[in-house]
């Protein structure tokens, strides 16, 4: 695994955060930003709303009032100011309404919706009435109408004079956070999108980012259009409307899209019924808009349910997958997705519900919606970066395995391949030492492999017989909770086990990271890792399984390997040496510069035996005659070199005492009642012509078979 950052870095960018947060809210506290954010909270200065008279008299506030409580019509009027400015003009914006406006009976302005996409009803427009000095103290009056035939929905938003500046400023100020906001969601989209189109290789994660852009470039050109603010700065009254009526329909699918690419169960109905759902809902508008002329302000309420079916969608899709991976026992990994959802919803919900009920309430409407989309995007945002930091770990895990790989995928030799990969461990993980521990099956463990770093003391020859009992057990009954064992402070760790700490402390052991070897459901003992970073510790608890797979694995094949060449050069049936065992050890390990014997023996009578007493008495009988040699001369220094012949090497001083050993043989071979040939041959001051030895045992065996036979013994009956 890579080292994290190192303190000068970490210690560098804290210095740099703290510069940065210390500017911020400099500028935010020390300059004129307070002043301007707070004017947008209290902007009243030229405020025009209030003291406007109906006809019949009554004293109201424009934006109180709608077409829809006139019988779709209404007139107002009032006094201006006595103190105009020729710079000055009345501001206001409208929804869905017609107008005529005029100041002392003369008319200076005059408003009319035009059929769109939509219907005839234009959202919010914008109006500004240029005034003058000429105009102190006169009446103002404006006279409105509904534009929609049942005459609801018609309304003055808001109203101020003064100079053309500031009503602009009053505006954007009244509607930072939302502009502001969704202005943020738009360039998330576009840098997600880019980044999609950016990566020549997409990984599971990435595949989708194109729909989570789209879906946020989409939600926030929906919210920056409700809020008013393109309409004021470039007057595009009846686009802004249409985005705002369209755009709802057609983010829902990449929303779904996104959040169906980052479940488990991955069902495609989910896809297909938001499709549908967008596809109908946005057809029938159009069709109904076109076919029947339908205003749309009519059917916004199928507006929201498309909307509604979609959240309906996610919220059972994301249920859906919450109980395939219970039910797999697999972790969904979309906990802050949930939050940010379910919050999302909630705030949907709550906003069609109060608009189907038609609450105006402070906030107004949309804006429930607008907050739950905002607090989803975050929730989404760290969402992704928590994926991004498991993609990350998996990544490096990866290519943490691919390098393992390639070590124990490189040599045949299993002894060669574990000190490798411990090699690669500690100088991977920056650690002092990687070893095995293995169990002696007597109650000890002892340290069978170790690699260490530059300038650490091996320990291998110091850590044998490491007792079961008050020391490993506690590291075992571990193992046996979570699977290993990190030990972030030794002295801490003194608390947990003081006979495992006085083992670890006179190694300088600080840190460690130790998981089980296992073979067959059976703990054989354990891999241990000394002195790794504590920063890198929570990354090598995620390799911690593969490495206690490879490593276990690796024993067990060197296991396997070895009883390989167990078998290969011992004799199956009575487990001494083998002919291959024998060759190997004349041209390798025979010492021929000291005193040696040869000894060469033939069982007489053994194919009678399995004719007239079956093959496992002639078993019996081989395994009985290997069993006097090996009592005899030991069991590593004797051979079978066929059906019936034994050898057997043997160092011995004299030829007294290496003739005392064959006479010996014989003995116990008459005491059994086998009938065996003994030949044998002694090179007193050694011989490296060792084949001449053989060749003379050799000779001497079969002049007693033949000496045996010529005594009148049955050649088919000799082993009776």
């Amino acid at each position: 695994m890579r080292q994290n950052l190192t303190k000068p870095i970490k210690a560098a960018l804290i210095i740099y955060f703290g510069i940065l947060i210390a500017f911020l809210c400099h500028v935010f506290f020390y300059t004129d930003l307070p002043a301007f954010l707070q004017a947008g909270i209290t902007a009243e200065k030229r405020d025009y709303t209030a003291g406007w008279q109906l006809d019949s008299g009554e004293t109201t506030d424009v934006s109180e009032i709608s077409t829809g409580d006139f019988g779709g019509s209404f007139a107002i009027s009032r006094n201006l100011p006595n103190t105009i400015l020729e710079s000055d003009a009345v501001y206001f914006s409208t929804s869905n309404l017609r107008f005529k406006l005029y100041v002392d009976e003369k008319q200076l302005y005059s408003y009319d919706t035009r059929e769109n996409y939509t219907g005839i009803g234009d959202g919010i427009a914008y109006h500004m009435i240029g005034l003058g000095t000429k105009d102190e103290d006169a009446v103002i009056r404006i006279e409105a109408e509904a534009v929609f035939s049942d005459g609801s929905g018609g309304r003055i938003n808001e109203m101020q004079y003064g100079p053309e500046e500031q009503y602009r400023y009053a505006v954007m100020r009244q509607n930072l956070v939302a502009f502001t906001l969704s202005v943020l969601m738009i360039i998330f989209g576009i840098v997600m999108i880019a980044f999609f189109f950016g990566m020549s290789r997409k990984n599971s994660m990435m595949r989708s980012f194109w729909a989570l852009g789209l879906s946020a470039i989409l939600f926030g050109f929906w919210n920056l259009c409700d809020t008013g603010i393109p309409q004021l700065l470039t007057g595009s009254t009846y686009a802004s409307r249409e985005m705002v009526y369209g755009i709802l329909h057609l983010a829902g699918f990449p929303m779904i899209y996104f959040v169906y690419s980052k479940t488990k169960c991955l069902r495609r109905a989910y896809l297909y019924l938001s499709f549908l759902t967008t596809v109908l809902c946005f057809g029938g508008l159009l069709f109904a808009r076109y076919a029947f002329a339908i205003d749309m302000h009519n059917l916004a309420v199928f507006v929201y349910l498309s909307y509604a079916v979609q959240l309906l969608w996610l919220v059972i899709m994301l249920i859906d997958n919450e109980l395939y991976c219970r039910k797999k026992g697999e972790s969904s990994s979309m906990k802050l997705f949930y939050i940010g959802a379910g919050i999302f919803v909630a705030a949907s919900f709550i906003d069609m519900s109060r608009y189907i009920a038609g609450q105006k309430g402070s906030i107004g409407r949309g804006s429930w919606f607008k907050l739950g989309l905002v607090i989803f995007v975050f929730f989404m945002v760290f969402q992704i970066f928590d994926w991004w930091s498991k993609e990350k770990t998996s990544l490096e895990r990866d290519r943490f395995v691919n390098h393992l790989l390639q070590y124990i995928m490189g040599s045949m030799d299993q002894d060669h391949k574990i000190n490798k990969v411990l090699e690669y461990l500690c100088e991977e993980l920056h650690a002092d030492r990687a070893y095995i521990f293995e169990d002696m099956k007597d109650g000890t463990f002892d340290n069978t492999y170790e690699y260490c770093a530059a300038g650490v003391t091996p320990e291998i020859d110091n850590l044998k017989g490491l007792p079961y009992v008050g020391t490993v057990d506690g590291w075992y009954e571990e193992y046996k909770k979570g699977g290993h064992v990190l030990i972030y402070d030794l002295e801490k760790y003194r608390a947990v086990s003081e006979n495992m700490y006085n083992v670890l402390k006179p190694q300088g052991i600080r840190t460690l990271v130790t998981g089980p070897l296992i073979q067959e459901g059976e703990y054989i003992g354990f891999f241990g890792v000394d002195n790794p970073p504590v920063e890198m510790m929570e990354e090598i608890s995620e390799i911690i399984r593969l490495l206690m797979f490879f490593l276990s694995e690796m024993v067990a094949r060197r296991d396997y390997q070895r009883k390989l060449v167990e078998y290969s050069y011992h004799d199956s049936l009575t487990g001494v040496g083998n002919r291959r065992a024998i060759t190997e050890f004349e041209r390798e390990k025979l010492d021929t510069s000291r005193p040696y014997g040869f000894v060469m023996c033939d069982i007489n009578g053994l194919k009678t035996v399995n004719d007239n007493d079956g093959h496992e008495a002639g078993d019996a009988l081989i395994k009985g005659v290997a069993s006097c040699l090996t009592e005899v001369f030991g069991h590593d220094q004797v051979y079978r070199m066929g059906g019936d012949e034994f050898a057997a090497y043997v160092y011995d001083d004299s030829r007294e005492s290496f003739e005392s050993r064959v006479d010996r043989l014989r003995t116990m071979i008459r005491e059994k009642g086998y009938y065996v040939a003994v030949g044998y041959s002694f090179a007193v001051h050694g011989d490296p012509d060792y084949r001449a030895c053989r060749r003379e045992a050799d000779n001497r065996m079969y002049d007693e078979k033949r000496k045996f036979y010529r005594d009148g013994h049955d050649r088919r009956r000799a082993g009776d």
